[in-house]
């Protein structure tokens, strides 16, 4: 049977979305030989689409483009039979496998969770470096996509060559881990057959929770943060600051949501409201005068100082101190009632992972009630990860390793804590942005064009900011709101700044009156 030459019936179909590009099936079903540079370059751009590919080596990448060929099974189709041996690797590029112990594969279509391989992932990469028997069964669950290596071409092109170069950039890695100095040639070898090399881009999701995680990570090139997906409304210290902020649209809000009025607060308030401060500031702007007019300066600025006069606002302008009850639908918290909109999280950024350290190990020797069960996210800022299960590595642990990782431990700040972080950062962002404006000159020049917002816009800078000053207001938002997923709780909305009711920088700081002047 000739592997390269058979013609296929779907390749007059039109091209489907999802399915293997029709060019690079004529690409893969020509002989390794007949492969020009163009068309294993174009094969390899091809398969960057899975992940188990693109996680090899850049050498390696173009030497499996050059001997790869397609195949497309049906449901039920045993790939891989258990007891027999197998040649070939292969890449799902489409459809679902199942992992079975039986020969037929049957037990996966009566199991209601089999053990399921999905687009992007590989296997069968052991029957290219020997001929062993395999130890499971492989089966479609649908009509599937593969693009196969045989163990003929893949020696015959020396990727063997290649792999053994990964390997041992693996071994080396491992070799200069201060946790695994004891260990032998031997035990390290036996680590680097266990692990799996993964690469993520930039922004790229690895893991939804690192606690619940059935692997240990290792770190050989670039970094990764750890985030926490934090419930604003459930710190007393964000109940507090948005009533704090809220008061200057609503003046009861503070008496009757914080209910922390003492008598030493009471009788301050008392005496504010009963002796309002006085305004001095003409007597200031007649002493300043008088000194410019001693240094021959002239001064004939006006200033309006009305001692009615109250501080101007950032969002919405108060124009008497009669109390203006806050409407809006409520939503209650263990500290009180806020508004259903201030109801919102935010992911803080609570470490991040570097070249040559380990994810998944500061907990491991840890009991049951000593550890912190906080789910965990962990996002990549370009990473390329060896991925080892659990169990595994534990059988391998000794007791030299046991001594440094008791340890090893990582110490997370507690949720009020990251909340506290996150609202000085946020009051510290909207500061800076707010004394920037002031001090650039405004842009003289014609308008800018309008751009016309597109009607499929994911992505919009209102759609991460919460609006304090917009509760009073019945509008509907024209952008996007980005929800979380909660384990066992209902989705939160995501922020990343929280814009409030504020004085105005001039009001503050007396010296920056006019935008870009100093005065």
């Amino acid at each position: 049977m000739k592997r390269y030459t058979a013609t296929y019936p779907w390749q007059v179909l039109k091209k489907e979305r999802g399915y293997f590009p029709p060019r690079a099936i004529e690409i893969a079903q020509k002989i390794p030989s007949w492969r020009t540079e163009q068309d294993v370059q174009s094969l390899c751009n091809f398969l960057q689409v899975l992940d188990c590919y693109r996680n090899y080596s850049e050498p390696l990448q173009l030497l499996l483009a050059k001997v790869i060929r397609f195949e497309r099974f049906g449901r039920r189709r045993v790939i891989i039979k258990k007891g027999m041996k197998s040649n070939s690797f292969y890449f799902i590029y489409l459809g679902r496998v199942a992992v079975t112990e039986d020969e037929d594969g049957s037990s996966a279509f009566l199991d209601p969770q089999p053990m399921l391989l999905h687009k992007g992932d590989c296997f069968g990469e052991m029957g290219l470096l020997s001929s062993s028997v395999r130890r499971a069964t492989v089966v479609c669950m649908e009509e599937t996509e593969f693009l196969v290596v045989d163990q003929e071409d893949f020696l015959a092109n020396k990727l063997d060559q290649e792999v053994k170069k990964d390997a041992q950039h693996r071994f080396d890695f491992f070799r200069r881990m201060s946790l695994l100095h004891s260990w032998s040639d031997e035990k390290l070898w036996k680590l680097v057959t266990l692990g799996k090399v993964e690469k993520f881009l930039y922004g790229q999701l690895i893991s939804k929770d690192i606690v619940e995680s059935s692997s240990v990570m290792f770190v050989c090139r670039g970094s990764c943060e750890v985030l926490r997906l934090l419930d604003l409304g459930a710190s007393p210290f964000y109940y507090k600051w948005i009533w704090q902020h809220l008061e200057l649209i609503d003046d009861r809000a503070l008496k009757t949501n914080l209910k922390e009025l003492f008598p030493v607060k009471r009788f301050k308030e008392f005496r504010i409201k009963s002796y309002p401060v006085q305004d001095f500031s003409s007597l200031k702007l007649l002493r300043l005068e008088k000194a410019w007019e001693q240094q021959g300066t002239s001064f004939s600025r006006k200033i309006n100082t009305l001692e009615n006069s109250l501080p101007k606002m950032l969002g919405p302008k108060i124009k008497s101190r009669q109390p203006q009850l806050l409407e809006c639908p409520m939503i209650n918290t263990k500290h009180g009632d806020i508004p259903k909109e201030a109801s919102v999280g935010a992911y803080i950024k609570i470490h991040t992972v570097e070249e040559g350290e380990i994810i998944g190990l500061h907990q491991i020797l840890l009991p049951d009630n000593q550890q912190d069960l906080r789910p965990l996210i962990l996002v990549s800022m370009g990473v390329e990860l060896i991925t080892v299960r659990k169990e595994k590595f534990c059988e391998l642990i000794d007791s030299k390793v046991t001594e440094k990782l008791s340890r090893f431990k990582i110490g997370y700040l507690s949720d009020d804590d990251m909340c506290q972080k996150f609202l000085m950062e946020n009051s510290w962002d909207v500061f800076r942005k707010d004394f920037l404006r002031l001090l650039l000159k405004p842009r003289r020049g014609p308008p800018p064009p309008s751009v016309r917002n597109k009607k499929n816009e994911i992505y919009n800078p209102k759609s991460l900011t919460l609006d304090l000053c917009s509760f009073n207001k019945e509008t509907n938002p024209t952008y996007p709101i980005f929800m979380a997923p909660q384990k066992n709780l209902p989705p939160l909305r995501v922020v990343q700044t929280i814009t409030a009711p504020r004085y105005k920088i001039q009001e503050l700081l007396p010296r920056y009156k006019n935008a870009g002047v100093l005065v």
